[in-house]
């Protein structure tokens, strides 16, 4: 067995030598997607100094002796409606120019007085105060200069990206590719059909649907989905038919331990693969293997377990996408611990974990019942996992812990 460590710094290794490639998305489809380029404002936002309000554009030492006993008048010159062009003449003293939300100000304009804060006579504006410099101006440059960077090749993208760059007139964003991956089942007691009663004996195949789910959110395109009836020759088939799929993973769940029917790891050495590791000093999941395939796919054999098969996906494969794509490597988030909790020594434990903010806005997260690999019924509440250290045998409330949301970035 190979600390979790060693198996992650294996992982990131391999899968550096397999970079994804890269596409181009209109920007409606980059939520999800990991940015493939140096992204930079291709001009100024604002464009051109504009109003942000309806009102007056004024120079203020015009309005220096204004106030409510002694209003000053000024001379409307001109009405600028927003979508008109940027004007050239400036402002003459004792004048004023109507303007509109959006609109461009005078090159000399020193602030906007809100239509509210002034009395109007036909082309007579009255004026009850001074306004302070630059009051309702929104200027060139003030949210984006030109040339700045935006995002770096790495950067997970979201929705909340979208508005800025449609701001900056940018229509599309250039990307990583979706990896492509085969995720298989094993075991004579799975019923793939949910919706259909157990024999005595059965189980529902609850890691499939975990599985197609949550490589989806990673962004990972599940193409291929089969379950294999504890058969050796039939898996080696399968591996076989997948060869000419183009896969970046092939993703498997039970078998892969030292039983009588765990026959992932000698079928694979049949089939000339690499393995470069098989067991990791982790619970759940000890029985991990990694492979690499003579075409150049990255075989993940994750113990059959369902918590077992989901730290895997969210600690290994995930970890594997992050390298592909040129991300960072993912780092925990220190929390509070709610409660005590045991262990033995010799096996770094991933535990289902509940977080919550406290009132100094630090984190907290209590260790939940039920952390045994086969228990799924704290998933129904969990949203996070709480890695504790190989040497450490027990946590007392209030240590500090390394803690990961169930989908890296979620914190």
């Amino acid at each position: 067995m190979i600390a979790f460590e060693d198996a992650q710094k294996i992982i990131w290794k391999t899968a550096l030598k397999r970079r994804l490639g890269t596409e181009t998305v209109f920007l409606e489809e980059i939520s999800g997607r990991v940015c493939a380029q140096t992204l930079s404002a291709p001009l100024n936002i604002q464009p051109f100094d504009n109003a942000a309000m309806d009102g007056f554009a004024v120079l203020r030492s015009d309005l220096t002796e204004a106030s409510k006993g002694t209003p000053v008048t000024l001379q409307k010159t001109a009405i600028i409606a927003a979508g008109a062009p940027v004007p050239k003449q400036p402002l003459s003293a004792g004048t004023c120019v109507q303007i509109m939300t959006g609109a461009p100000v005078p090159p000399n304009a020193q602030a906007v007085v809100p239509v509210e804060q002034v009395e109007m006579q036909n082309d007579r504006i009255f004026f009850s105060s001074c306004p302070e410099e630059g009051i309702h101006i929104r200027l060139a440059g003030e949210d984006f200069r030109e040339g700045a960077v935006l995002l770096q090749p790495g950067q997970k993208l979201h929705t909340t990206h979208i508005l800025p760059l449609a701001t900056l007139g940018i229509s599309k964003v250039n990307v990583y590719k979706r990896p492509r991956a085969a995720f298989l089942s094993t075991g004579l007691e799975l019923v793939d059909d949910l919706s259909s009663p157990l024999e005595p004996g059965q189980i529902y195949n609850s890691n499939r649907s975990y599985a197609v789910s949550f490589l989806k959110v990673l962004g990972i395109e599940c193409v291929k989905t089969l379950t294999i009836k504890d058969d050796p020759e039939a898996f080696l088939r399968t591996l076989s038919e997948l060869n000419g799929e183009n896969l970046d993973f092939i993703i498997s769940s039970g078998a892969v331990s030292a039983g009588e029917f765990d026959f992932v790891k000698k079928s694979l050495e049949q089939a000339g693969t690499d393995i470069l590791y098989h067991k990791i000093r982790i619970k759940p999941g000890k029985p991990n293997l990694l492979a690499r395939l003579p075409n150049g796919t990255l075989y993940f054999g994750l113990p059959g377990n369902p918590v077992a098969t989901a730290v895997g996906l969210r600690f290994l494969v995930d970890h594997a996408l992050r390298a592909m794509t040129d991300q960072e490597r993912e780092m925990p988030i220190r929390a509070r611990a709610m409660n005590n909790f045991s262990k033995r020594a010799g096996l770094q434990m991933f535990l289902k974990g509940k977080s919550e903010s406290q009132k100094d806005s630090s984190l907290a997260v209590e260790i939940m019942e039920g952390q045994a690999s086969f228990m799924v019924s704290p998933f129904l509440d969990m949203n996070a996992w709480v890695r504790v250290p190989e040497d450490l045998e027990k946590l007392e409330t209030g240590d500090v812990v390394d803690m990961y949301p169930l989908l890296s970035g979620e914190f």
